[in-house]
């Protein structure tokens, strides 16, 4: 018996080989429904194109115009540039990577857009498991939502269609939940520093806190000074810090507080 057709493959030209783009990629390059067939990079689109075995370009003008679809995945303040500098495809879907930008910034370049957006934080050389990073998705019709879908599918468990206001709320709980803690995390790591300790101490205290918080609501489970109304150990933490730390140890415990009114 002789073997069945292979389904042709989305052939697709990534845009950017940043974090979130090299990560994308090579997901999308095990998948079984689509080829990843250039890397489009100004500054670093080698290294990626030479670990997946592609085709590297850094000029948007020597972008293949054949493509299916085109993955744009840059700094939000770059894709009006990527969009004047790609090759026209109306054949092809067009989709980017931002969880802040509308799908209506492509549609110079088709009728056929979307966005393909992971809620994740990722560094380029930090292993991420694709297939537990919630994907959203927008398509500007049924058959690009569908396209978008599947492709998503094949690479992560959690895929979901999500509007510009979703996802612009999404980016923004993004910030508090990841950006705003991390840094709260640095700024903890820099005090221990002091005494000669570690963010290593903490890690049993961060453990727990995110294992609360999968099994609760945030808000029923919140302790430390803030959330007894304790004013002396805050204003004892308080003014044992810079002058900015203060301001902002302050303002939190204040938020805290005021949300347990």
């Amino acid at each position: 018996m002789g073997e069945c057709p292979r389904r042709p493959l989305v052939k697709i030209s990534v845009i950017g080989a940043g974090n979130v783009a090299t990560h994308l990629a090579r997901a999308l390059h095990a998948s079984p429904l689509c080829e990843v067939v250039e890397i489009c990079s100004p500054r670093s689109a080698a290294r990626l194109a030479a670990e997946l075995n592609v085709k590297a370009t850094s000029s948007l003008a020597d972008v293949a115009p054949d493509s299916n679809l085109y993955l744009i995945s840059v700094s939000d303040d770059a894709l009006p540039q990527v969009v004047d500098g790609l090759p026209r495809n109306p054949q092809a879907v067009y989709a980017h990577t931002s969880g802040s930008v509308g799908m209506e910034v492509l549609s110079p370049l088709s009728p056929k857009i979307g966005v393909f957006y992971p809620l994740q934080t990722f560094s380029r050389d930090v292993e991420v498991d694709i297939a537990r990073v919630p994907m959203f998705i927008e398509g500007s019709d049924e058959a690009v939502n569908s396209s978008l879908t599947a492709l998503a599918e094949s690479i992560s468990g959690s895929v979901f269609k999500a509007d510009s206001r979703l996802r612009g709320q999404l980016h923004v709980a993004a910030v508090f939940a990841c950006n705003f803690v991390n840094h709260l995390w640095a700024i903890a790591d820099s005090l221990l520093a002091r005494d000669g300790l570690t963010l290593e101490v903490l890690h049993p205290l961060l453990e727990e806190t995110l294992r609360k918080a999968e099994r609760n609501h945030p808000a029923d489970v919140q302790t430390g000074p803030a959330a007894r109304g304790d004013v002396k150990i805050i204003e004892k933490h308080a003014s044992s810090l810079p002058a900015d730390l203060a301001a902002l140890y302050r303002d939190l415990s204040k938020s805290i507080m005021n949300s347990k009114k």
